[in-house]
């Protein structure tokens, strides 16, 4: 693309109804399609949300497979299959409130603290696990969580 151009979605196309990769064509600043430059194909961020409410938020969750959805309450959650184990898991913000479950998993450990937060805001197979759960899951499932659980919370 050079200077005095910009990226609007090509006519015809429908994101809203297509999961497919919109079509983006190049058009001078005064809307005329630029036939020097080829229609470029580009994934657009974040994707459209699927009929549960789950969509892509940027590149790197798309590669990772970590979807995204947010509620009508603004609260967001992240979803995603692990690398090792294939279980889903599903990892929400943390509220206020969440601080006195986390203590409890705590036990006034303060190393504890990264562990018992994934531990409040995470379900696996719809499911709440121990802390003990997370100590023994594989590494590689565990920093998926992980960066979930940082997106969302940090």
């Amino acid at each position: 693309m050079t200077d005095g151009q910009t990226v609007d979605q090509a006519p015809g196309t429908d994101q809203s109804t297509s999961a497919e990769t919109p079509v983006i064509q190049v058009l001078d600043t005064d809307g005329q399609s630029n036939t020097s430059e080829s229609i470029v194909t580009a994934k657009v961020y974040p994707t459209i949300p699927d009929e549960n409410g789950y969509f892509f938020e940027n590149a790197d969750d798309d590669a990772d497979g970590i979807f995204t959805k947010v509620y009508a309450n603004g609260n967001k959650v992240k979803k995603t299959t692990l690398p090792a184990s294939k279980a889903v898991a599903i990892v929400h913000e943390l509220l206020g409130k969440d601080t006195k479950e986390i203590a409890k998993f705590m036990d006034k450990d303060p190393e504890k603290y990264q562990m018992a937060s994934v531990t409040v805001a995470t379900t696996i197979d719809e499911k709440r696990q121990t802390f003990e759960f997370y100590e023994r899951m594989k590494m590689k499932d565990y920093n998926r969580i992980l960066a979930m659980y940082q997106d969302l919370n940090f």
